[in-house]
């Protein structure tokens, strides 16, 4: 199942990302932590999330994990939730490495290799607590509990999508083709992130 997926993912969505993409806004304007903008989270991110997949649709949970013990200042009070979500499942794993640059006391630049782990699993969608899922990420930062700080993907292979909600600010929809996105974007269009508008309209013009 790994290689599968590790090589579908370089081909389609090198590093978890193409550039034809829809990112919506999910809590604005509401405050942060209020009941309001948590029901408007979660209303958007299901609509969302319910158009893309069917309940009979295979997918992958590529979960990244940084192993971070329990961090109230960012809301990372449940650490373990999302595998409690998915105890009764099989997830495998694998080590991965991040590399990035630094300057050091005398001004060079060096290399800093940081370890995480990926955890996967493949299923049918009806059998995942997606909306608890979700809702956990909704949490996250909002002092809530329980909260999902891991960075959760949803892959589906057969509909070349790629699905992240990073928390209650929003979520990215991607695909490796506009037409496959091009009913999502017209049906979802007024809950589009402003900021990155142009740029979204840019891909869809004409579709």
């Amino acid at each position: 199942m790994k290689d599968n997926l590790f090589k579908y993912i370089d081909e389609n969505f090198p590093n978890l990302h193409n550039e034809i993409n829809i990112r919506y806004e999910l809590g604005e304007p509401f405050k942060n932590g209020s009941e309001e903008r948590i029901n408007q989270v979660m209303t958007r991110v299901i609509s969302i999330f319910e158009d893309l997949f069917d309940a009979e649709d295979d997918i992958y949970i590529y979960i990244q994990d940084w192993d971070i013990i329990n961090d109230p200042m960012f809301g990372n009070t449940t650490p373990n939730y999302i595998y409690r979500l998915l105890a009764n499942h099989v997830l495998e794993e694998k080590v991965l490495y991040k590399v990035d640059e630094d300057i050091d006391e005398m001004g060079n630049t060096v290399q800093i290799t940081q370890e995480y782990n990926v955890r996967l699993l493949y299923e049918r969608l009806g059998g995942i607590p997606y909306k608890e899922i979700l809702k956990g990420m909704a949490h996250y930062e909002q002092g809530r509990e329980p909260s999902i700080s891991q960075a959760v993907y949803f892959i589906n292979l057969e509909k070349d999508i790629l699905f992240h909600m990073y928390d209650d600010r929003g979520c990215i929809v991607y695909s490796n083709s506009s037409d496959k996105l091009a009913y999502m974007y017209h049906k979802y269009n007024n809950w589009i992130v402003n900021y990155w508008r142009d740029s979204i309209d840019s891909i869809f013009n004409g579709k």
